[in-house]
């Protein structure tokens, strides 16, 4: 119901006007005149003005109450227009205009009050007729005055309705503002939610273009070496070109293993078919390259420990990625020197070799720069970069 009043002010406006227009005509018993009504039908039209200029619906309500009783007429229903314009104003002008409405009525009611007054001590009464009002200190009417007493209630009784419609009116302006400013937030936090959200796809759909990346390089380059190792071993050796097929077989079994993990992880519903590569499964990686041909130290320094799941993938994939470009670009006859240093609260990472010191292109998100973003989001540092003596280096240090 309040909803529908909120979003139909016109329909409400209507209503006002034909509710207090009855009543108006309900108690309206005595002949009030042409003037008369014709004033009341003005402030009742200023009310379907209401909601787009409340200055003029109080305008035209206080300058009818006025005449009302100016003309000698008692307050009716059609004289609480003015109230109405009143706290329209406070409700929806602006603050300063509301109490200067506010002023500006009291002082009205307080003249008034004051002329009523007067009339009372004056022989004969003044014009317009019956201008005494209901006060304690007015004098008490005859019998014969009786039909002089006009009932307006006083300067008390229209100072305190006009300060109620106005302090309603601002309650109602202080309450829309906090509506607004609540649903402004409510606003505000869906955006940053919804961002939010924005963000977390990209960073993951980020995460798993580097992880596809690391794992089908890797893989494939691993699986070119094998091949070129099995066709020169064919004719001579068999036996050695049936081990570099198996090989391969594996190599293309994990990478295969590994995608399929990876896209996986974009549906809730689809279950892991392997646990996430870390640092124990070094020693394998170190094996496979061994096995394509590429002479491979593996060493670990320090007390190993659980590493946490983030910096244990990071370490992986620097690793991975390190061998992957050392079969890449160090040529056939590099060695690789890969070593693990658990220090007090860090672990670093070191791959050597002493093949050809090209360093190889990167691309966005991948190779060194994929390294390097790796370890820059886990706070820790990143060099890569040719040896004096002969090779290259990648070397990372992640907390742990």
């Amino acid at each position: 119901m309040l909803a529908f009043l909120r979003n139909h002010p016109r329909a409400v406006d209507r209503g006002l006007t034909i509710l207090i227009g009855l009543s108006t005509v309900v108690s309206a018993d005595d002949p009030e005149g042409f003037e008369w009504w014709l004033v009341s039908l003005v402030a009742l039209a200023s009310l379907l003005v209401r909601h787009r200029n409340p200055t003029i619906t109080f305008a035209a309500g206080g300058t009818a109450s006025l005449l009302h009783l100016a003309m000698g007429n008692d307050l009716k229903p059609v004289d609480v227009v003015a109230l109405i314009g009143l706290f329209s104003v406070a409700a929806w002008g602006s603050r300063r205009r509301s109490a200067g409405l506010l002023a500006a009525g009291l002082l009205v009611a307080g003249a008034w009050s004051f002329y009523a007054s007067e009339a009372n001590t004056r022989t004969p009464v003044p014009m317009p007729p019956r201008i005494i009002v209901i006060d304690r200190l007015a004098p008490v009417a005859t019998d014969a005055d009786d039909h002089q007493v006009q009932d307006w209630g006083g300067f008390p009784a229209i100072g305190l309705s006009l300060g109620v419609a106005w302090l309603a009116g601002l309650n109602t302006r202080q309450r829309r503002i906090r509506l607004s400013v609540l649903e402004q937030r409510a606003a505000d936090l869906e955006r940053e939610r919804d961002t939010q959200a924005a963000l977390a796809v990209a960073a993951e759909r980020g995460r798993i273009s580097r992880e596809l990346h690391d794992v089908v390089a890797h893989a494939l380059s691993v699986v070119v070496l094998q091949a070129q190792g099995a066709q020169a071993e064919l004719d001579r050796r068999p036996e050695r070109s049936r081990e570099a097929l198996d090989a391969i077989v594996d190599t293309g079994r994990t990478a295969l293993s590994e995608i399929r993990r990876l896209l996986g992880a974009l549906g809730q519903d689809e279950p892991e078919w392997e646990p996430r590569p870390g640092a124990e499964r070094l020693p394998r990686l170190a094996a496979d390259i061994r096995s394509a041909g590429t002479p491979v130290e593996f060493r670990v320094e320090g007390e190993p420990r659980p590493l946490p799941s983030t910096v244990d993938l990071a370490a992986y994939r620097i690793v991975q990625e390190a061998l992957t470009n050392v079969l890449k670009h160090a040529g056939p006859a590099a060695s690789v020197t890969i070593v693990m240093r658990y220090g007090p609260g860090t672990l670093e990472i070191e791959v050597t070799d002493d093949g050809v010191a090209a360093e190889p292109a990167s691309g966005t998100g991948h190779g060194l720069e994929g390294m390097r973003e790796r370890v820059n989001v886990l706070g820790g540092t990143f060099d890569a970069g040719p040896r004096p003596e002969r090779g290259f280096a990648v070397r990372a240090t992640l907390p742990s």
